[in-house]
């Protein structure tokens, strides 16, 4: 996979940068750019997706003492990233939109929390990534269109750079929803334990 520093050169060479970059902390306008966009963009374009190589399932923490209106208050997974959905412990698949669960995070002395009405609840959550070599390709090829679209006006004043970008990166994250979707299989639930024992 490429290196961060690779990824910049990526977006710079969509907007028509033809010197690259050798380090974030070389003395040069465009190092300094992708250095103030990097990280951020970087995390950002792991919220606008479900990657599967940043994705997680696990059980959450319950720490008692509910907040108002909630029956169950659960630690937040210390590296999480963005919460995708509260599940069942019983369910493999993630909910359809019709059966998700509700929930609302709120803080408490000990961080964040994770406020539902879900008993022995699990998440499905994106974690942060910092590491380009665990990158998935087409993760790679949207954070560089991401990036280009930032870089755009500062290193070219052409507006219509940056609105071609951003048309890039939409059409990246629809081959990558599509390239996710080919790469799972969803089965029927597991029969939950209500029905089992009403057969």
């Amino acid at each position: 996979m490429p290196s961060d520093i690779e990824i910049c050169n990526i977006a710079l060479s969509r907007v028509a940068v033809t010197q690259p970059i050798a380090s974030f902390t070389e003395h040069s306008k465009l190092a300094e750019l992708c250095r103030t966009f990097y990280a951020q963009l970087r995390e950002q374009v792991l919220q606008d997706f479900p990657w599967p190589f940043a994705g997680a399932h696990v059980a959450l923490a319950d720490v008692g003492s509910p907040a108002p209106g909630w029956r169950f208050r659960y630690r937040y997974p210390a590296n999480c990233l963005f919460i995708r959905g509260i599940v069942s412990p019983s369910w493999r698949n993630a909910p359809t939109s019709d059966a998700e669960i509700p929930f609302q995070v709120g803080y408490d002395a000990g961080g964040r929390v994770i406020h539902t009405d879900q008993a022995d609840a699990s998440v499905r959550y994106t974690f942060k990534v910092e590491d380009p070599t665990h990158f998935a390709p087409l993760f790679v090829d949207a954070l560089a269109w991401r990036l280009a679209m930032e870089l755009a006006l500062p290193v070219s004043s052409k507006p219509e750079y940056r609105a071609f970008c951003e048309q890039e990166y939409q059409k990246a994250l629809t081959v990558a929803e599509g390239a996710a979707f080919r790469e799972s299989q969803d089965g029927p639930e597991p029969e939950s334990e209500f029905v089992a024992v009403r057969s």
